[in-house]
């Protein structure tokens, strides 16, 4: 083997979840591997950290030409960088055509595609349904990024329990609450916020269940007369349309989409917030969880996916298709004090338990081990997706 290869091509500028993942847990392992590491990225991909030995190849294709980005990869990145190399990559996100002498490692962060079609474009189900059979026949070893998403890929591609390997997530170490009170309200006044809100952090689509926690609010503010708000912090996504969303409820006025958030607001938003609700309807891991409890924010997230092994005992779990049990958990987190900092001290011991660098260092292990179990240990060189 002359190598392993890192397929950045999903790290988009303004990244969330898969492109937080392969900056913080991709670029830390090509700092530790000690090999040869060849990235390969979008032209207009963020800056990728680099290790002694790294390489970054940026393709002229951009984030946003997807049909060019998906050729390239499906047809292209294969035959030109996958010879003699280890390919780590992201979900369905594989060059078809492999060359034999490459071990194809796939890094699972859900199999949403089988458990919510309808969320997605048929053209796309697809596509990476078609992908997964392919990985499904040639990985040599998975990698998934919870225990949760670890038993989809046995209860759905079938694939043996002891060829898959947990490599947990976690949240970027800026993260951290914040008290001041001058930054908190200078906070509030940029999003023209009240003192009293409940912050929702992800992108509108269908598997985040906002309506349902739009419908939550509402009754939950009808039922108590509390004088909070709800904030949706990220970027438009698919399938949701906010004025639908608002046009039945009483306290629309209330909510407020304050569209993509950069980091340093985040934080802020995070530790000024009096709750942060996060029913969603499927999540292979859960990062705002941890960010939410590592900034010192309360939480109420979902009885479902792979949301209850994130939080630990550091929230309360609630059905996300239930409008009355999120309503119910909204109003006994904000009226119940002593419940509410409870959430937050088990939140930070539960945040602690997770770290980028520890995830870093069994990605490491963990490939160098199979690799070396497959007897090609020699000049390996790791590209990541």
């Amino acid at each position: 083997m002359k190598g392993i290869v890192i397929n950045a091509l999903p790290y988009k500028p303004n990244s969330s979840g898969i492109g937080v993942m392969i900056r913080e847990l991709f670029g830390r392992y090509v700092e530790r591997t000690g090999q040869h590491c060849l990235v390969v990225l979008p032209q207009d991909g963020p800056a990728f950290p680099t290790g002694a030995d790294t390489e970054l190849v940026r393709v002229p294709i951009d984030h946003g030409q997807g049909i060019r980005r998906i050729l390239f990869q499906s047809f292209q990145m294969g035959r030109q960088y996958c010879k003699d190399a280890v390919l780590l990559t992201t979900d369905s996100k594989t060059p078809f055509f492999l060359p034999k002498s490459c071990l194809l490692v796939p890094l699972i962060t859900d199999l949403a595609v089988f458990r919510m079609p309808e969320v997605y474009k048929s053209s796309r189900v697809a596509l990476w349904k078609l992908q997964y059979q392919y990985i499904q026949r040639k990985a040599s070893f998975f990698l998934a990024i919870s225990e949760f998403t670890k038993r989809e890929v046995v209860q759905i591609l079938g694939t043996p329990e002891e060829k898959i390997h947990v490599i947990p997530m976690a949240c970027a170490d800026s993260m951290h609450p914040v008290t001041d009170q001058l930054e908190l309200a200078a906070i509030r006044k940029k999003y023209g916020l009240g003192e009293h809100f409940i912050l929702f952090v992800g992108n509108n689509n269908p598997r985040k269940n906002l309506e349902r926690t739009i419908q939550a609010f509402d009754r939950m503010k009808t039922q108590t007369g509390l004088p909070h708000q709800l904030v949706i912090a990220g970027e438009q996504g698919w399938k949701f349309d906010q004025a639908n969303a608002l046009v039945q409820i009483q306290h629309a006025g209330d909510v407020r989409f304050t569209g993509f958030v950069p980091d340093e607001d985040v934080l802020a938003l995070y530790s000024a917030a009096d709750l942060f609700a996060f029913p969603t309807l499927y999540e292979g891991f859960g990062i705002p969880v941890l960010e939410a409890q590592t900034c010192g924010a309360p939480v109420l997230t979902s009885n479902v996916s792979s949301l209850p092994e994130v939080a630990g005992d550091g929230a309360v779990l609630v059905d996300p298709r239930s409008v009355d049990e999120i309503a119910h958990g909204m109003a006994q987190i904000l009226m119940n004090k002593e419940l509410a900092m409870d959430l937050v001290q088990k939140g930070y011991r539960n945040a602690s338990r997770y770290s980028w660098d520890r995830s870093a260092d069994i990605l490491r292990e963990t490939v160098e081990r199979e690799v070396h179990q497959r007897g090609c240990t020699r000049n390996i060189q790791t590209v990541g997706i």
